[in-house]
């Protein structure tokens, strides 16, 4: 049985990722970049990049294909169009755009440290009303929050 950290190691040598200063040279190169954000709606409104769009890694499969109620035709019509797929840290991003590569789409990346690289590189982040979160605001919303319940018992 794999942990959820040994899935995502498992996948990186076949997916692309981009650093966080990487990304800001692309955004401002190329007009035509999806920046999708995969994490819940709820995180998605505390802090996001600009012009970024949020599908949930729940419903990922179904929008990104013709023929379901979840299908976001932009994203499901963009199979060769760059995608630079987005989380917290850079894992669920991993697994995401591994999936979306398996789809067919052939040109993603995943965010590698997601966006707590993001703002750890002073990049701007923004609210669900556009404002711009303060970077250690961010830094609070993004950090791991693991209760003592969460953590694996030890035997």
């Amino acid at each position: 049985m794999k942990k959820y950290t040994e899935l995502v190691q498992a996948i990186l040598s076949d997916i692309d990722e981009i650093f966080p200063w990487d990304l800001e040279e692309l955004i401002a190169s190329n007009k035509a970049l999806i920046l999708l954000d995969i994490r819940e709606q709820d995180e998605f409104q505390l802090a996001k990049i600009a012009h970024s769009i949020n599908v949930p890694r729940g419903i990922l499969e179904g929008a990104c294909d013709w023929g379901y109620d979840d299908t976001i035709p932009a994203l499901a019509a963009a199979r060769d169009q760059a995608i630079v797929v987005i989380c917290r840290s850079g894992n669920r991003s991993a697994l995401a755009a591994y999936t979306m590569q398996q789809m067919g789409f052939s040109n993603t990346q995943s965010l590698k440290t997601g966006l707590r690289g993001w703002n750890d590189s002073e990049q701007l982040l923004f609210n669900s009303t556009d404002d711009v979160v303060d970077i250690d605001a961010a830094d609070a919303l993004l950090s791991n929050k693991v209760r003592d319940d969460q953590k694996e018992p030890k035997d």
